[in-house]
């Protein structure tokens, strides 16, 4: 089974500090940028490990604002 990809519209400033505190959580998932100019990320999520990514996403609540939406097209990427 492959990862699951999650996307989300996000602060430019916030970005950097998602990124680090998925590091921190090694092998859980991967963070990569999408669309800089659009401030969109996606999360590849290792499978198994979709109920803790979903606790950090909700420890996020009132220090950063996430908004999930659908995967873009690709013309919209990078």
């Amino acid at each position: 089974m492959g990862c699951i990809e999650r996307y989300f519209r996000l602060r430019r400033g916030d970005i950097v500090f998602v990124k680090y505190t998925f590091e921190a959580l090694d092998n859980l998932v991967v963070v990569t940028t999408v669309n800089r100019d659009r401030d969109i990320i996606v999360l590849r999520i290792a499978p198994g490990c979709e109920d803790e990514v979903e606790k950090v996403l909700e420890s996020f609540e009132g220090t950063v604002c996430l908004e999930e939406i659908e995967a873009p097209d690709s013309q919209e990427r990078l």
